[in-house]
């Protein structure tokens, strides 16, 4: 991982490990997260996680929240998504990831899901890697680009 990396990582408050993966890190930035949803609410925290003072973007990593059914209740990597039905939507590829993301948290309670996306940093459509977690009426996640 790049020094950069790190740095971010420390400024947004992530507790990172010296040897960490980018799988550890989002996990981490899940659960951090979904601690936040239950203590301050979801509209609270929807807020916050596209504050760079708050510590839920690191990077190119963000937080993003969707509803039971698709739809799109916060994303600071997109905002243009928030509020709109997603399940639908398919990457360059034609894989329904949101459909994926939904179906892995539902059935197991957490998971992965791959696709390609746009990387807001660079703003090329990249592979990412993105870590799921159902909790209560929403699904949490966040993801990395490899």
């Amino acid at each position: 991982m790049s020094f950069r990396f790190f740095a971010l990582a420390a400024l947004a408050g992530l507790p990172l490990a010296v040897h960490a993966t980018p799988e550890d890190n989002a996990v981490q930035l899940v659960k951090k997260a979904a601690a936040h949803i239950k203590a301050n609410g979801l509209e609270r925290a929807c807020t916050d996680f596209g504050d760079p003072a708050k510590g839920f973007l690191a990077g190119e990593s963000y937080v993003y929240v969707h509803d039971l059914h698709g739809k799109m209740l916060c994303n600071p990597g997109s905002p243009r998504t928030v509020g709109k039905d997603l399940i639908e939507m398919k990457d360059v590829d034609g894989k329904q990831f949101n459909k994926e993301m939904l179906q892995v948290a539902k059935q197991h309670g957490s998971g992965w899901v791959e696709y390609k996306w746009v990387n807001p940093l660079t703003k090329q459509i990249q592979q990412k890697k993105s870590y799921v977690e159902k909790q209560d009426q929403v699904v949490i996640g966040s993801g990395f680009y490899k």
